[in-house]
Order: C-alpha cells, then structure tokens, then sequence
C-alpha cells in the first residue's frame, strides 16, 4: 500500500479498499487461529499489525466513524500481546463481533454513507476486558511515543543546510514555493497518534512533501508527536496551504514559513503566516460547517472501486506475457517483408508473363517463315535448332519467378507457424493472468463453520487442502454461494451433535474437509463429512409426499442422491435460518451448470456425505464440439458432451408423446435442434446424428444433422433479443468468420428435466 493515502484521489481510494478488504481477512484469520491457539504469538502479532494498518489507513481518507473504532480495537489487541487480556472464546466473539461491524462501515461507504449504527455494546465490551468502564484517557494513549517510553516526543526545528537546500530546489522542480510547515497538534484528541499522517496526506495533495521532522517512518508508528516540520514544495500560496490544515479536533497550531527565498535574501526575520486552528478560530455559520474536504469523494471512490474488480498477479507472468508480446511485434515485421516480397513477387510475375507473350508472338509470327523455309527444302533439324536457340530462353522465364515465390512462401509457413505458437503462449500466458488461487474463497469458510457450528450446537473441525488450485477468477467469483451451501449443508444435515456422535462411537467433533484439486483442464472440488450420511427412507418418503414417485416404487441409491437437488426438496423436519426450505441444493446445481459444471453427491449411512464438483478452469475459451442444424452451425461445450450416437429412424420410441431411444438399455429422451431453434433440417434419411449431453446420471440426446469436429472456442456473450434464447449461452467466431451459437446444456437439461418429471408423474398416476 501506499505511504499515504489522498482523500480526493479515487485511484487510491480504490488501494485504499482493496487494502483494507486484505486486512479484514487477516484480522478474521488469525483471529480464528488464536482461538485455537491462543499462546500463537505470530498471530497476535498478524492481528495488531492488520488493525494498525487499518486504523491509520481509515484516518488519512477521514473514515473517522472506522479510525475511531478501529482504536478502540486496538487498544483491546495491545493488551493480549501484553498479556493483559487472556484469550477466552468470550474475547473471540467480541472480536469477531468486531470485525462484522467494520465489515458493515466499509459496506456503508460502500453505498454512498456512513454507519450509523448503535456500536456502544460491542465498544463496552471492548473496554470490559481491560477492565475499564469508560473509554482510556487519551492523554496516556498520547504519551506513547516508541514502545518502552512514557514521555511524548519533542521535536525542535532541524538547521537545512545549504546542501539540502539545492536538493530541495532540484526536487521542486518548476514549483514556485519552498516552505517549511510547522505544525503542533491536539494531545486530548482520540487518534492523536495519526495526526501527522493527516497533514502529510493533506500537504501532499498540494505539492510535494521533500521532509518531515521526524522522518515519515516514525510518524506512521503508533506514536504521538506534538509537534512535527513539513519541507513542501508547492504553487499553492500560504494561505492557501492554512486553509487545507483546517483540521477540526486535530492541529492547535500552524506557522509557516518560506525557506529559499529567505535563505536567498537574509531578512531579519522571516515572513510567517499564523493560522488559528480550529475551535480556536470565530465561530463558523452553519453554512461554512461544511464535512471535511474529501468526504463526499470518499464514497465517489468506494463506488468506483466497487464497479471493477482487482486482479493481483505473480510480476514474472506479466513479464513472460511481455517477451511474447515483443515476439508478436518481431513477427509482425517478418509477415510486413513478406507481404512486400509477395508484392515483388506479383510485379515480377506481370513482367515475365509480358515478356512471354512478347516472345510467343514472335515465335507465331515467324513460324510461317520457317515453315517456308522447310518447304523450299531446309531441313527440320536444322529450323529446329534455330527455333531453340532464339526462342528457348522463354521456356525458363517463370523458373526464377518459381524460385523466389518458392521461398517467399516457405518463409510464410514458418512464420506462420511461429505465430501460431506465439499466439497459444499467449493465450495460455492470458488465462494464467486470470488464475487465482482457490485459498481467496476457502479463506472465509473458517468464520463460516464456526458461525454455524456454534448456532447448531456442534464441534466442527474444517479442513481444508488444496488451496493453492488455481483457477479462473470469474469462476470463483459465482463458487462461492454454491460452496457455502454444501457446508452449510454438511454441517447441518450430515455432521451431529456431540452426544449423538458419542453414542455412535464417533469422536466429539466431527470433520468438514474442503478440497481442491485439477484433474486435466477440470478442477474438482470435494465437500464431504464424517456426519449420518443421507436419509434414503426419508428421501424416498419426501418424494411420495410430492408426487414425484408411487408409493410402492423403490429408490436406488443414485436415485436418492439425485432428487436432494430437486427445486424445494428438503427432508428437515423443521425451518431453521439455515435449513428446512428446500433452498439451497437445487441452487448449488443450478449456478455449478451455468458454470459448465456439474455436481454429483455420494453418501454412507452413519459414515459421512461426499459432494463434488467439477468445472471448466476457464469460462472464457472452451473446447467445444461443432455440430451442424440446417445449415447453422452450433458448439457444444465439450465437458457436457457424454458420447455421441448415429442412429436410424426406426430406433427412435415415443413414451407419453416424447421421443426417447435406448442406449445400453439406459433410456435417453430426445431434443430435435432444428425444432427447438426453428431451423430447416434436411430429410430425414437413413442415419440421424445423436449428441448425449449432461451427466451419468442425467442425460439428454440433441439430435443434428452432422458432426463437424472438436475447435477451442472464444466465448462472446450476447446482447438484445439473442440474450433471452432459450438454450443458448453465447456465441463464437469460427476460423472462417461465420458465427457460431453456443448451446446451453444446464438450460437444454431442465427442459429435459420438467419432461422427466412429468412422465413420472404420468406413469405414477397410471399405476394408481
């Protein structure tokens, strides 16, 4: 992060965020470690340092609301790396307490205010564990200069000497003003100990900060210092600088001087500008009470920040991407000499091909002459040689055209192929750019657990592996909402309650792993527990209460597991605000599809759940199987595709008006693309083309016209009247310029779906 943050500047306001996002994560992080641990004294220091960075990072963008808080915080810390404060599991929600309601601050800023809530429960409890009852003096928090001292530090004025005084003037610049910015500040106000960094960030906005005394370094300690010297270079007038110092609560005092000018001149005294500070100025009207300068920017910039998104990349990867792109360049010059080659090469074929229609005129011309010449008795052999020896050459003009083209466009090929190799480095040094690593996501499910267990009365242990599994970043954005609902789920339908595991032999505290790992251009994701396992009987007992099955039909196993992710299925047997409506696993499986994936679940009785989940590394480029309707051309992404089929007419069956074929006597219902779509398909002959999309457990044959083959694909999304087409997910440009749809199968498979349950239903109601 940057020494300084400028309140009216939005690109670091953004840092700013972004910044203080990371250090919440390592306040929550640590705090759970502690919790654990509470003799770590790497995390006691982890969580201090975070909240300092925190707290002198809110001041100097004048989050006053959050600075403020945020000491209080610190205060707290301070004693347990002191040993003041033991930790208890009181201590740690409080403190997690704590960090929800800075979490709160941020999203206020977020939205434009400010957090005005009732904090003064949480600020007692602080306070209660340092055994006060009202909030520390401040004067004692003051008089903290360096760790170990109990006086506050006094600085006199530093001599410039002439030596500084050129590097000032070559810093400056074109500059106009040198001056020297004496400042003395409030010893009685709360967050005295970021006073200086205020006015540094404040000074900075107006030219450029050349020193301060003390060094900038001491300043940003958690220190008090009454009085501090700014070197400035600036345009901005005295008055003007005097104006910008007007910190409310803050500075008592501020005298500047002008330095270079007075040193050039030698007066007798220096000319000073004495500046009231505030409260000890007149009394302003309630129009000039105005919010300090930066606050409506604050939030500009947070709602800025929050329009994009932060990418923090490895700088080796920019690195390679930038020895690819110098090779690009080099090509582009070797395809721009083969362009001009070819250029040549054109001239030069309209010059020799002018010449031999030139030559073969002649030949024409004079081949009645010659065959005169035979007729009066000259022998052919001879009219033959003399034909040779004056028109032959012109048999070889086109030789060394032929050569030079010849080499022009071997040299086209292998530069050709160099590009071809340039551009899948590039495109591979692109994607990496994307890839982050899944631990930004399994960072927040220790909170998350322990949240939950405790509300349920639980012992969980999370375990997480694999954290360093890359993948593209606009995955793991939409992962996060499936993920938090399988161990949500895990924890409060899988793992149980102490008593319960003791009596079936299973140790108190039971076990959610979290794991990641790649399996190919697929990253697999595994939520299991070592809970009771998934009801079969109450599953198949909730299945006949919704009329999804007859009485007297028996589940298997996979059949169970499937219907869990049913639209409002939910075997709890009362609401809770965590389970018990039927929401949660049918979303899971929706938002894994929309992602190209999939999610399949097993279970043991007595012995644990086990979820996965697979998904595409990237969303942006896929490979995709080209298949062709009419005279349109389709991409099926190539992880839905199962297998495919050519089958004849007489194959196809109807159950309940829906066309279904039998694959391994497996029955695989039927989507016919062109009538989907409305698209003229061939007639039907001796042969129909059969894609089966989906998964194991849920399949559906799309029927085309022909297989074309598998081609990466560039996903573009779509716009306007396409964006609402059923069954279509995006689009492609394909090598030869046409554009290619790309068919979404999670939108194709609950087509499929709603027909299945339907049938069910129909054969269930025959039954009875």
């Amino acid at each position: 992060m940057s020494d300084y943050l400028d309140p009216n500047n939005e690109e670091l306001l953004k840092d700013f965020f972004d910044e203080a996002d990371l250090q919440i994560q390592i306040l929550e992080q640590n705090i759970l470690v502690l919790e654990n641990n509470p003799s770590n004294r790497d995390a006691v220091d982890e969580i201090f340092r975070a909240a300092h960075t925190l707290k002198g990072a809110s001041a100097t963008v004048q989050m006053n609301e959050l600075a403020e808080f945020t000491h209080v915080l610190e205060d707290v810390l301070d004693d347990i790396r002191s040993d003041v404060i033991t930790i208890s599991s009181e201590v740690v929600d409080t403190l997690l307490d704590s960090i929800d309601i800075i979490k709160a601050m941020l999203e206020a800023r977020a939205d434009g205010g400010t957090y005005d809530e009732d904090i003064s429960s949480v600020v007692n409890r602080l306070r209660g564990f340092s055994g006060e009852e009202t909030p520390k003096e401040p004067k004692e928090k003051a008089a903290k200069p360096v760790p170990g001292s109990s006086q506050p530090v006094v600085i006199e004025p530093g001599v410039i000497s002439e030596y500084e005084l050129l590097e000032f003037r070559g810093i400056a610049g074109d500059l106009k003003h040198l001056y020297m910015v004496d400042v003395t500040f409030n010893p009685d106000n709360p967050m005295n100990s970021v006073g200086g960094i205020q006015v540094f960030a404040t000074l900075k906005s107006a030219g450029k900060v050349l020193k301060t005394d003390p060094d900038f370094d001491k300043l940003y300690e958690d220190s008090f210092y009454p009085r501090v010297y700014y070197y400035i270079a600036t345009d901005c007038d005295k008055e003007d600088i005097g104006e910008r110092l007007k910190i409310p609560d803050v500075i008592t005092g501020i005298t500047i001087d002008a330095i270079g000018e007075a040193a050039a001149s030698k007066p007798a005294a220096p000319p000073k500008v004495e500046v009231p500070a505030q409260g000890q100025a007149e009394e302003k009207t309630p129009s000039q009470k105005a919010e300090p300068k930066g606050e409506a920017k604050v939030s500009e910039g947070r709602k800025a920040a929050k329009g994009g998104s932060v990418l923090r990349v490895d700088s080796r990867r920019i690195d390679d991407l930038l020895n690819l792109v110098s090779e690009t360049v080099i090509n582009k010059a070797t395809f721009n000499q083969i362009a001009n080659q070819f250029s040549d090469a054109q001239l030069d074929l309209q010059t020799t091909e002018s010449t031999y229609r030139e030559r073969l005129k002649e030949l024409f011309d004079t081949l009645p002459d010659y065959i005169e010449s035979i007729q009066k008795g000259r022998s052919v052999k001879e009219v033959k040689k003399e034909i040779l020896d004056e028109y032959g050459n012109m048999f070889t003009l086109f030789d060394t055209f032929g050569g030079k083209l010849k080499n022009t466009v071997s040299k086209f090929r292998s530069t050709n192929q160099n590009l071809s190799r340039i551009t899948g480095e590039l495109q591979e040094g692109v994607m990496q750019i994307r890839m982050v690593p899944i631990s930004q996501i399994f960072s927040r499910f220790p909170r998350l657990v322990r949240d939950v267990s405790k509300s349920l009365g639980k012992k969980v242990n999370l375990i997480l592996e694999g954290e360093d599994t890359e993948l593209d970043k606009s995955v793991i954005e939409d992962l996060l909402d499936p993920l938090i609902h399988c161990v949500r789920n895990s924890i409060d339908h899988g793992v149980e309650i102490p008593s319960e595991r003791k009596a079936a032999g299973k140790e108190e505290d039971g076990v959610v792993r979290l794991k990641a790992s790649n399996e190919g251009n697929m990253i697999i994701i595994e939520i299991s527990d070592d809970g009771k396992g998934i009801d079969i009987d109450a599953v198949h007992q909730r299945a006949i209460d919704r009329g999804i099955i007859h009485p007297s039909k028996r589940l298997s196993d996979i059949e169970a597991f499937n219907l869990i992710f049913d639209a409002g299925f939910s075997t709890a047997k009362e609401v809770t605000n965590i389970s018990g409506r039927g929401v949660g696993l049918d979303v899971v499986k929706k938002q894994i599809e929309k992602l190209n994936g999939n999610v399949s679940v097993w279970s043991e009785k007595g012995k644990g759940t086990h979820f996965t989940i697979k998904l595409p590394l990237t969303l942006a480029i896929i490979q995709g199987l080209l298949v062709r309707v009419g005279s349109e051309i389709y991409a099926i992404p190539i992880s839905s595709v199962v297998e495919s089929h050519r089958i004849k007419p007489d194959e196809i069956k109807f159950i309940y008006n829906y066309e279904v074929f039998n694959v391994r006597e497996d029955v695989v219902s039927l989507l016919r693309l062109n009538r989907l779509f409305n698209i003229a398909s061939e007639e039907e002959g001796e042969y129909n083309f059969v894609v089966i999309v989906g998964t194991a457990d849920k399949k559906m044959g799309l029927m085309i016209d022909a297989l074309i083959g598998e081609e990466d694909v560039v996903i573009k999304p779509l716009r306007d009247r396409y964006t609402n087409s059923p069954g279509i997910a995006g689009a492609t440009i394909l090598g030869d310029g046409t554009v290619s749809l790309i068919i979404d199968v999670s939108q194709l498979l609950d087509l499929g779906l709603r027909k299945e349950i339907e049938n069910r239903r129909r054969r269930a109601a025959s039954i009875s």
